[in-house]
């Protein structure tokens, strides 16, 4: 089984995609096992995909892959592509002919990214109806595949992978929240079998934002009733009730050792009865993730405010006491269509001005130094706002004029700011910089990352771009099939 693995893998090192930027990473050698130098160093200090910035990060792009890729989004952005782009998987027992995921998908994914020389955060969902399928149906197949299909993209595409798994677990919007337990042991589950196969790819542990916790009306998994299923580890603080007195994260964390990064899914809403395009508060991101100053902040006769926020400041808790670099996954702020014209509404730009000008700034990289990565939510969806109707529109090249805005406010930011192109990419999930144009490789030869010494291929030989990624992409999907099937 090994030497096939091996044999394949050979195959698509040596049968380069001419379009990508990343050259392929060799992971695996001769006898089809991870090598020796793939091994994952914690004496570093760095976790894995961390690069070394200091009074820097990365920006990042969740795109809606159905009409953009990031080839797309890099040319409405004046050349400049995002360092990461996320994108959206889901995990189901006995779909996909019984693999559980659309391979397909997640490898097309991995190539359009290292089109760029992006990384890829991947949002893998389990089963988002507890009434059908839950956490304890997954197989360990199904997680050992999830780990094949992510060497086969770092090894392949040179992509590093983000994997967001189980997002927002602690909410009731999804059918695996509110579930501590089941999904601590798939947590561990997935990053054995991710780290059995590669290092390249990183596990990112990321609830939603807290503030208003528990949250009620999310239809898939209400929070127990005294009794019920996992009640007394949600009761963090033991006193009979789930309420905003207990920790909305601490419940669902599995272990020091079993995450790479931390994230939380953090946006800018407009305050409950606004019902306008309100203008973003200028400390609405702080106070949101440190609980400092917190409009939600519960009154003291029911929660003592420095335990509130003791519990509430997420980046104390998991990325400073821990350290662990610290992501926004998904984030932005929304301007709503039909809003625009009400008394008082202020314009698009000026509201998502003022929730990035509060992340992209010098003062937040001081005070928050393990942020590393925000990754604008680029999409736009009907969600209501305090009940009332509305299409939430969160993306930022999607016109003229915020595409603009969006450009000006990279170049102003520029210095503070790693682009891909910056980034070489090593199986051992050790991230160092270089220009990888200059590194690029004209094949994959036996480099442990992604940097080498050659010429790059002009891209307007389009035939020949044409029938050897067409070769490469038919080998990757080969060699798929073979893998899960193994």
């Amino acid at each position: 089984m090994h030497v096939a693995i091996a044999a394949f893998t050979a195959a698509l090192l040596a049968a380069p995609s001419l379009a990508q930027v990343s050259p392929p990473v060799r992971i695996l050698g001769s006898n089809g096992l991870p090598l020796d130098k793939c091994a994952y160093n914690p004496a570093s200090g760095l976790a894995r995909l961390e690069p070394p910035l200091t009074n820097q990060m990365m920006l990042g792009m969740s795109l809606d892959w159905s009409y953009e890729t990031p080839i797309k989004s890099r040319t409405k952005t004046r050349g400049y592509a995002a360092a990461v782009y996320n994108a959206w998987l889901d995990l189901v027992p006995n779909t996909f002919d019984g693999v559980g995921f659309d391979n397909s998908s997640f490898n097309w994914f991995g190539s359009e990214a290292g089109r760029v020389g992006a990384m890829l955060e991947l949002t893998l969902n389990p089963p988002k109806d507890a009434r059908t399928f839950d956490l304890k149906d997954l197989t360990p197949k199904m997680y050992d595949d999830i780990g094949k299909m992510c060497q086969i993209v770092n090894q392949q595409y040179g992509v590093p992978i983000f994997l967001r798994w189980a997002h927002e677990m602690n909410g009731d919007w999804y059918g695996w929240g509110n579930e501590p337990r089941a999904f601590i042991e798939s947590w561990k589950l997935m990053t054995d079998a991710v780290r059995k196969h590669t290092n390249m790819t990183a596990m990112v542990w990321a609830p939603n934002i807290g503030m208003t916790y528990p949250f009620v009306g999310g239809g898939a998994r209400e929070s127990p009733a005294r009794g019920g299923l996992d009640f007394d580890v949600l009761d963090s603080n033991s006193d009979g009730k789930i309420n905003e007195c207990d920790n909305p994260y601490m419940p669902f964390w599995p272990g020091d050792e079993y995450v790479d990064w931390v994230g939380l899914s953090l946006y800018y809403y407009p305050r409950q009865n606004c019902h306008n395009n309100c203008l973003t508060p200028a400390d609405a991101f702080v106070s949101q993730l440190t609980g400092v100053n917190s409009p939600d902040t519960p009154p003291a006769s029911m929660c003592p405010t420095d335990l509130w926020i003791q519990t509430h400041d997420f980046y104390q808790q998991f990325a400073a006491s821990k350290n662990k670099p610290f992501m926004l996954p998904e984030t932005g702020a929304p301007w709503v269509p039909t809003f625009a014209n009400r008394t008082g509404a202020v314009s698009e730009v000026a509201i998502k001005d003022a929730w990035y000008k509060q992340i992209f700034s010098t003062e937040t990289l001081a005070r928050f130094p393990k942020l590393k990565l925000a990754v604008n939510f680029e999409e736009i969806k009907d969600l209501a706002l305090d009940k009332e109707p509305a299409t939430q529109d969160w993306r930022v090249t999607n016109n003229s004029e915020t595409v603009k805005w969006w450009n000006g406010l990279i170049n102003d930011f520029k210095d503070n700011l790693r682009d891909p192109t910056q980034l070489v990419y090593h199986c051992d999930g050790s991230i160092t910089f270089g220009d990888k144009f200059a590194q690029t490789p004209a094949t994959g030869g036996n480099t442990g990352g992604n940097g080498g010494n050659s010429g790059t291929t002009s891209p307007s030989k389009s035939g020949g771009v044409a029938m050897v990624a067409s070769m490469s992409l038919g080998l990757a999907v080969l060699s798929v099939s073979l893998l899960l099937n193994l």
